[in-house]
């Protein structure tokens, strides 16, 4: 269960394009799922903060799992990032971006006493706090917290100029860091259900650059057509399909 915890991490998340506009604060909920074989519950709960005024774009995200074998396991995400318009879709300049990662036991968690600021109590993609996480845990933070970049770039990409399977590549650039991308396919128009609605979507996949390399975490995603929102992410593994499923 640990790996499918740390899969909804690196989700943890195809529009047509538009004039350069801000986006108003905006807070999306989400569902997390997890399916094998017949086995089909609901682990964890999310929610994405985004906001643009002029160039400057910020999001955040805020996870965290139900209780499990004596933890709770959460996740705090934040991008600022500046878009420069240009020729075609604006370029992404990184200003600051960070992971925070917890896993506190359950009965700390639901006390008084925790503080998630004691260093003991976390760890961040940047090297602070003294918490126990491996190499891989802190990748697949830093690649969920890039992904934040896509909720705004899934309001510029046209996809209804684009043809099935054809991909567009984002260069990232990073102040202070070497250079990233994003390489984001499309697949067609498509549709989902929630339990509250049905959605007409568009259907992508995408994958991060990790240190100059792929991160080997791909992801599908169902955008809505309406609102440009990502109302299904998801990632197929070796130990089951983890999904994170909007919830208004």
């Amino acid at each position: 269960m640990k790996k499918i915890l740390l899969s909804l991490v690196a989700l943890c998340i195809a529009f047509v394009s538009r004039a350069q506009g801000d986006i108003p604060y905006t807070e999306i909920n989400y569902n997390v799922h997890y399916h094998w074989g017949l086995v089909d519950v609901m682990i964890a709960h999310g929610v994405v903060g985004m906001q643009k005024e002029g160039d400057r774009f910020s999001a955040t995200l805020d996870g965290n799992s139900i209780p499990w074998n004596g933890r709770v396991f959460c996740v705090s995400d934040t991008l600022k990032a500046t878009m420069t318009p240009g020729n075609g879709l604006p370029s992404e300049t990184v200003d600051y971006i960070n992971g925070w990662y917890l896993k506190p036991k359950v009965t700390l968690y639901r006390s008084h006493g925790f503080d998630p600021s004691n260093p003991a109590n976390y760890k961040n993609i940047k090297g602070g706090g003294n918490l126990d996480a491996s190499p891989e845990t802190m990748e697949a933070i830093t690649v969920t917290a890039d992904m934040l970049g896509l909720f705004y770039y899934f309001r510029e990409i046209d996809f209804n100029s684009m043809s099935d399977g054809q991909q567009i590549t984002i260069p990232i650039a990073v102040s202070g860091g070497s250079p990233e991308k994003v390489v984001v396919t499309y697949n067609g128009k498509s549709s989902f259900k929630t339990d509250d609605a049905s959605y007409p979507t568009y259907s992508v996949r995408f994958e991060y650059s990790y240190g100059g390399r792929m991160s080997g975490y791909p992801v599908d995603a169902q955008v809505s057509a309406e609102n440009r929102l990502p109302v299904l992410i998801s990632a197929s593994l070796p130990i089951g399909k983890v999904e994170m499923i909007y919830h208004p």
